[in-house]
């Protein structure tokens, strides 16, 4: 079976080849990782990548080497979601006000100086949030942009009334380290560049809370270049935060299955999560290798079948369907 590799694989493949010390191999080690279809295909690539990524960690760090890589946040969840921004927007308000992460919260810049992780419950599954230094034209350490290459959506966190600066400059300081943070569903118009990173984003404003917020917001609409995807929330009273969680289920393109054991009901407590468009063999595969080298055939109820209705493992799942796998 091919690897049909995408193109943003070969790109990190290339940051891999020129990386100066093993902090920066490993953290495109773990882009491509994370970037390759995972199938049959692929496990031979995937096992080799794995060795090359032990390998590295244990060799010893020489001295004034980067440490890059330990700040690298291993996935977890749904998705991987980087809050970004310019300082004092209210990216560690909205973490702390979403996760059961403390990250510090002050009225200063710089606050935040390490990632801050957090798990942001959504129905039945939950987000990580990554909660990371501001953006700078300081000062920015440079593990801060390869956190941000590594996350499956960003926020562009904005304050309410300095908004299109905010998201001015975090644009530009993102596309000086190649990665372009564009609309959800509006890709890039310009000419990709060698070793660019394409991140999809939410324009999260801050301040929904304040006297006048609405008109604010028409004004921020009207000056817009570009449609953006806008979520005014308020880590006070909480308002616009169930959109936001609504928003960030669909800017990541992912489904919720559910499976169940013949004569069992369906376990409703911990869907699958697959990208749009998996099939039943690409659920197989997530549950356990040996569950998707003996599938045989597979059972489903929800909305891609009629109840029951047997179906293989080319069969395109749908949001909901409940899965019973047969071996």
């Amino acid at each position: 079976m091919p690897a049909n590799l995408p193109p943003t694989y070969h790109e990190a493949e290339e940051r891999y080849r020129s990386a100066r010390d093993p902090a920066e191999k490993i953290t495109a080690l773990e882009e491509m990782l994370r970037i390759m279809p995972k199938h049959k295909g692929t496990e031979k690539l995937q096992a080799d990548l794995k060795a090359r990524m032990s390998k590295l960690r244990k060799q010893p760090q020489k001295k004034g080497a980067s440490r890059a890589a330990s700040h690298i946040i291993p996935h977890e969840g749904a998705g991987q979601i980087a809050l970004i921004g310019a300082p004092n927007t209210g990216k560690s308000s909205l973490v702390a006000r979403l996760t059961h992460a403390t990250p510090e919260v002050a009225e200063y810049p710089f606050t935040t100086r390490l990632p801050v992780p957090g798990m942001m419950p959504f129905e039945d599954i939950a987000f990580q949030l990554i909660d990371l230094p501001p953006l700078s034209d300081d000062f920015v350490e440079a593990w801060v942009y390869d956190s941000v290459r590594h996350a499956d959506l960003a926020w562009v966190v904005v304050g309410l009334y300095n908004s299109l600066d905010d998201l001015e400059l975090t644009q530009r300081l993102l596309a000086s380290k190649k990665i372009v943070a564009h609309p959800v569903g509006r890709p890039p118009q310009c000419e990709r560049a060698v070793g660019q990173t394409d991140l999809p984003a939410l324009l999260v404003v801050t301040g929904r809370d304040r006297p006048d917020a609405d008109d604010d917001l028409k004004i921020l609409h009207d000056l817009l270049e570009e449609p953006w995807p806008v979520h005014p929330v308020s880590s006070i009273d909480g308002a616009g935060l169930d959109e936001l969680g609504r928003g960030t289920f669909e800017a990541l393109g992912i489904m919720r299955v559910y499976t169940k054991q013949p004569g069992k009901p369906a376990d409703r407590d911990a869907p699958f999560t697959l990208p749009i468009g998996a099939t039943v063999g690409d659920l197989a595969h997530v549950i356990h290798k040996d569950i998707e080298e003996g599938l045989k055939f597979a059972r489903l109820w929800g909305p891609s079948a009629f109840d029951g209705q047997t179906v293989h493992r080319d069969h395109v799942l749908e949001e909901g369907d409940v899965v019973e796998i047969h071996v």
